[in-house]
This record gives C-alpha cells, structure tokens and sequence, in this order.
C-alpha cells in the first residue's frame, strides 16, 4: 500500500502527478492570447530555428526558467475567446519540442478590501499610528498588539543586505519614502516588458496596490515622511504584472524574476475569493516555483509569502487557492487590532502564521506609502498582512543570510505566538505540542523571537528533506450521496527501512479526485495517528459547480513535527441535506513531507509563555523574566518545584493558598487588599500556582474548593478576555512585593 522515491527527484513525480490539479477549469470561458509557451530541450538556438521556421516571434525566455520560451503568432488577434488547437498541435508534433501551451488570460484579484468608511479615522502622525509596531497602549493592563519588532531593531538589524520584491501592479519607485531603498534589479515591468515597473496613473488609483505593500516592508526611517517599514534598510524592487493580462507565463515570469538577486518575493493577491473558485498555479508558475526553492539564492531556496485570501465574508476557503495551498508558500493571514479574525479572513488548514492588519470598522488598520507621494492609513486585508511577514522575514536573513526556505517555514511554526489570539475558537495542540488554528495558523508572528531563534551561532539547518507517498493501487471508487459518509483509514509506516522515511512531519498532502454534483457541499477531514484532526475542506455555499476536484491535493501544516507512522483517516460528508446530490471518490494519495530525523530546535517541546501580557510590565519582557530566572524558575516550566522546608503536607497548604492569593490579586483586588498581612509564601510557589490555574481546562479536575469560584471566573466570565494579563500581572505585583 505504501511506495517510495528518492528526496528531491519526488519533487519533480508529485509536480507531474499533481499537473492536472494545478490547473483548474472553474467553467467560465476562457479568453486566449496570441501567445505559446513551449519547453524546447535544445536550447536557445533551437528555439530561433523553431520561430523562424514556423513564422513564429520568438518573445525570450520565460523567467528563469530552463529551456522554456515563449512564442508569438502575429497573424492572429492579440485576444480571442477560442483556443487555436492546430497551432499548439504544430508546436508539439515538432520534435524540438517537449511541450507547448497557448496562454490564456487567468483572472486575479488584488487581495485588499474594498473601500470602507473612513469618516472616524484620524489624521495623526504616521508612526504613532503604527500600533501593530510598536507599544500604543495608554492603559497597561490592556493587550499588547504589537509584533515584537523593535527590539529586533535594536539590536542594529533592520533588513540590510536583503532583498525583497513584490509581485503586483507596479511600483512607485521615486516616493520620497522608497527611493533611497529602491532596486532596480529586483524590478521589472511584465505587462509592458521593460524594467521600469512604474505603475499606471488613473482616476481611481487603482494602482497603488503594488506601492502600498512595499512601503510596509521598506519605508525609509527617519525621513519625516508617511511611516516606518519593517525592514527600513532593506532593498525593495517591485514587479508590475497584474495590471492587464495575466498569463502563466507572466506569473512564472514574475515567480521567478532573478532569483539569485531576490531573497523574498511578496504576493498579496491570486484567484478570486469569491467562495466558488479553485484554481492553482499553471504547469509555467509551478515550475518557477519549484525553481526558486532548489536553485533560488544559491541554492538555498527563494522565500515565499503569500497572502492566504479576502473571502470570508464569501465563506471562501482558502485551501482551494493552490498558492496559498502550496508547499513552497508561507501563507500568511490577519488578525484585527482587537486580536480577533477579521470578517474577511478565509479558514484553511494551509496558513501557517498570522500579521496585523485591519478588522472591524473601528479598528485601526495599516499604515504605508500611497500613489503621488502620498500616504495611506487605510492598507487593509490579508494584503497588508504578508508585507508585514516578509519584513520580518527579511530581518531574519540579515542575521543569518544561509537560512533555507524550509529552515524558515520551520521559525514561522516555531516561534508563532497563539496567546495574543487565544481568545478565538479553533485552536488545538497538535501531536508535537503546537498551537494551532486554521484561522491563524500557529499564531501571530514573533520577530524578536524568531529572529533570535534565527542566529547563526545556534541554529541548525534542519535535515534533508524527505517526500514518502502513500496509496491504494486496489482503491475502488466509492459512491458518496447527500448525507452519506465515506471513511477511508490509511495505515502506513511512514516509508520505514527506505531512504524516504519520515520520522517528523513538515508538509501533508492529501491529493484526491472527487466527481461531485455540487461541489460546495463537500465537507473532508484528515485525522493523523496523534489525534490531531484537521479540516482540509469545509462547505461553500456559493461553489455549485459538478466539476468536483481533479487530483487537487488539499495540504495541511496542522499535523507539522509529528510522527506519520499509524492510522490516517479520512471522512468525506455532504451534509447539505440536498437528496439529488451524488458522486464518488475516484482516487486519493497521501504525500508526506519531512524529515527522517527530528530538527535540532524541536528536540525539546514548544514551551508557550506569555507574549501580550508579559510586555505590560513597562520594564520590558527581558526583566520580567529575569525575574523569574533569579528565583530559580525557567519560564513557568511545567515542572514541580520542590518545597523549601517543612513537611509534604505544609507544602502542599502553601500550594493552595499561593493559588487563592493569586486568584484574589487577580480577579479580587478590592478583597485582596482588604486582607491582613499573612504568612510568607516562596515566591516558587506563586508560580506553581500560575502554571497550575494556567492548565486547568476541565472544571470537574479541581482539587481543592478553597479556589473553585475563583477558577469558574477564571474560566467562564467574559470579562477577563485575557486570562494571562490579570493573571501574570496578579504574579508580578506580588513578586516584585517581595524582591
């Protein structure tokens, strides 16, 4: 039932066994360009001879990658509704020639928000209004947003030396607030073929997009003008290739823009979230991609940030956006200032990491550079977000230029943070102790964190990566019917006693064809052999397509560091009650991706500390744990700490009364203040009794009913939103009472 392949050629299977789903017919009728791409093994020169053979004008390479080239047929219109069959025919007929496709225009939307009203924001000045950067809380018991950026700068790392474009609708390169970090070898203009990527004037500034996203990233410090990028010293180009037709040769094109120059490529857009498309890369994108991480910046791999999707309010899943859904992304979404999932958010079990952006209408949302010089205060959507991720990321690479693509897909997951999102529903710890969500991934991105985590002095490139496929040759397809259940359970021992066996997971792929009468009422889950059960697709109310899904390979992080060998399941439901609805399940692969021993940095679990509420004491986080570190404690460690003196039992009492005097100085201070002074407590013991009331999930596990009211205030009053910040903070003032 299992089979296997050797490390990086499986790359190249799974891509031709996963051609037919990367490329997705949604049924809108496609319009054609006078354009072929073809793969020509012979060269450039065979190439020339092929155009002048043919009529043909040949338009150059496409991107970086090898022997492909892209042709044009000047006899015929620019755009037309129907494809020319005989001319693709003749280009593949020719022995010269591998393979060949006629371009066609492929609909993508930028990934901003509409318009919103903004008649109640302010005018304040930019930086102070960047409040995803930087402390803006006047009240310290409130949460800290911000995403741990300065004291990264602090240390002097602030993007030198990296360089980042952004794939959109051009760049304004002479803004007073980008040209000093603009490159124009990491520009180019693919919808006017030149190197000055300059966007188009309008009326309606449609495109500002493209400028709005690099000056998050790079905004020039200390200028007096708009804000502060995240990485303000790095070196940001933009590529223009959304702003008329959009092809997979210009996406390959733009994928693939000089990779041993560009670092990070930023993305915030792909195929319309409008809740009924699925769609992913052509064969020309795919391959740029693949490209990029084996041969991009040396070999070490491009890095690639994608924004996960605006869809929600469309109920749009995300999974079926195949880049957002790829490997080879970072597939980044929002959180709001108020720490919660925006309306426009999409759910998919692809995301691995979260950023600011805007939210409800109230809330602030994204400082940036704007068109004619200006700036904005009004970036929105998951667009905003994936610039924010990409600066991070950029200084991560200044510290240490040898990370790999997966080395830093592996930071992302480890260093994420779920506390300054914990009050939103769907989180689970996975089989390896992570935190994670299908909104947020595995949380809200830690710069000082990751980037720390990042320093060449300690970090280890993690291991070789492995591909082990697992299917069912016999697999006979099943029948599936509105409110039936299809269970298919999948043992494998994880390619075991071959050069391709995983012992760790990184990437799961389950890769199915389904012909289904309304596609939008499929509903599949995938359970790993630690328990963890994952979502791979929910309803769409507005998906009525019968195409189903053609070998579309549903990927999922959620199940990343744990170990494949055991049971999978699979459940596949329509429960939309609909009677006519029926189809079947054709086939199905599951393609694990790891590694055949454990990464160095996840030798030890994830331990989750306090990120919001950590910060608000004013001294900084690095005090407040030291704190902690001077009385002998590392981190609110999981572990017991053994009584100073006395019997078990006096142990024990102090225990319980160090978890009352907590909860009180939490949830009870006007009584707690009232009390008498009593009997000296270690101060070991009050974080005991953090850790303890930290973990108690079940009502019915408590111990002691001295704390019980406590502990259900805890739990179930929404007022305390936060539990950590009453908390922590309850911890902190009677610490520093006894330093």
């Amino acid at each position: 039932m299992e089979g296997g392949c050797w490390p990086y050629k499986c790359i190249a299977l799974v891509s031709i066994l996963s051609s037919c789903c990367l490329l997705f017919v949604s049924g809108i009728e496609r319009r054609y360009v006078n354009e072929w791409a073809a793969e020509i093994p012979g060269g450039p020169k065979e190439a020339e001879l092929l155009a002048r053979e043919l009529g043909y004008e040949l338009l150059g390479p496409i991107g970086s990658l090898e022997n492909h080239y892209l042709f044009r047929v000047s006899a015929h219109p620019r755009r037309f509704r129907r494809s020319l069959p005989h001319i693709t025919k003749r280009l593949t007929d020719d022995d010269r020639v591998s393979w060949a496709e006629q371009q066609y225009i492929k609909e993508r939307s930028k990934r901003s928000v509409l318009k919103q009203n903004t008649e109640n924001l302010f005018d304040d000045p930019m930086w102070s209004q960047q409040w995803y950067l930087q402390d803006t809380r006047v009240n310290p018991s409130m949460p800290k947003l911000d995403l741990h950026v300065i004291p990264v700068w602090k240390k002097g790392i602030t993007g030198k030396g990296v360089v980042v474009t952004i794939l959109d609708d051009g760049l304004e390169w002479n803004h007073t607030d980008i040209y000093a970090n603009y490159d124009p070898e990491a520009s180019y203009d693919f919808n006017d073929k030149d190197k000055d990527p300059f966007p188009r004037y309008d009326i309606t500034n449609e495109n500002r997009h493209g400028t709005r996203c690099a000056g998050e990233v790079a905004m020039v410090a200390n200028n007096k003008k708009c804000g502060v990028g995240v990485a303000y010293n790095s070196k940001i180009g933009g590529i223009r290739m959304l702003d008329g037709v959009v092809t997979d040769a210009i996406e390959a094109s733009s994928i693939g823009f000089n990779p041993q120059h560009v670092d990070i490529y930023s993305a915030s857009w792909g195929p319309n979230d409008d809740g009924k498309t699925v769609e992913g890369p052509g064969k020309l994108a795919q391959k740029a991609f693949e490209y990029g991480i084996k041969q991009g910046r040396n070999g070490k791999g491009s890095i690639y940030v994608w924004a996960s999707g605006n869809g929600g309010r469309q109920g749009d899943n995300c999974d079926c956006d195949g880049y957002t859904d790829s490997i080879y992304t970072i597939s980044i979404s929002s959180a709001s200032q108020q720490g919660r999932s925006p309306w426009y958010a999409e759910k998919c079990s692809s995301t691995l990491a979260t950023a600011y952006s805007s939210g409800d209408y109230t809330d602030q949302r994204i400082i940036s550079a704007d068109l004619h010089n200006d700036c904005t205060e009004t970036h929105t959507g998951t667009s905003a977000s994936a610039p924010l991720a990409a600066g991070i990321f950029a200084l991560a690479l200044e510290l240490n230029p040898n990370l790999t693509w997966r080395d830093m897909q592996h930071l992302v997951a480890w260093t994420s943070e779920y506390d300054p999102l914990a009050n939103n529903s769907g989180w689970k710890k996975n089989g390896a102790g992570l935190m994670v969500n299908s909104r947020f991934g595995f949380g809200l991105l830690n710069a000082k964190a990751l980037v720390d985590l990042a320093d060449p002095q300690t970090w280890k490139s993690v291991p070789e990566k492995k591909v082990c496929i697992v299917k069912d040759s016999d697999f006979a397809p099943r029948i599936l019917k509105s409110e039936d259940e299809i269970t298919i359970e999948i043992p494998t021992r994880a390619c075991e006693g071959q050069d391709n066996f995983i012992m760790s997971l990184e990437h799961m792929q389950f890769e199915v064809t389904i012909e289904y009468s309304r596609r939008g009422d499929l509903h599949i889950t995938l359970t790993s052999p630690s328990g963890t059960k994952t979502v791979l697709l929910t309803e769409r109310e507005r998906d009525l397509s019968t195409n189903g899904f053609k070998n579309w390979a549903f990927m999922s992080v959620h199940t990343w560091g744990e170990d494949p060998a055991g049971t999978w399941t699979v459940k596949i439901t329509d429960e939309s009650g609909r009677k006519q609805n029926e189809g079947r399940i054709v086939s199905w692969k599951l393609i694990m991706h790891g590694t055949s021993t454990r990464p160095d940095h996840m030798t030890h679990p994830r331990v989750y500390t306090s990120y919001n509420i950590v910060q608000n004491d004013r001294r900084g986080a690095e005090q407040v744990l030291k704190l902690l570190e001077d009385s002998g404690i590392e981190k609110l460690t999981t572990a017991e700490p053994t009584a100073s003196a006395g019997s078990e039992e006096v142990a024990e009492a102090a225990k319980s009364e160090a978890v009352l005097r907590l909860l009180k100085n939490a949830f009870d201070k006007e009584g707690a203040s009232h009390e008498k002074e009593q009997t000296e407590i270690p101060k070991y013991h009050y974080y005991y009794a953090l850790d303890k009331i930290s973990k108690q999930s079940d009502v019915n596990d408590r111990e002691n009913t001295l704390y019980n009211d406590y502990i259900d205030r805890f739990y179930k009053n929404k007022a305390y939103k936060h539990r950590d910040d009453l908390l922590l903070q309850a911890l902190l003032n009677i610490v520093e009472k006894k330093l």
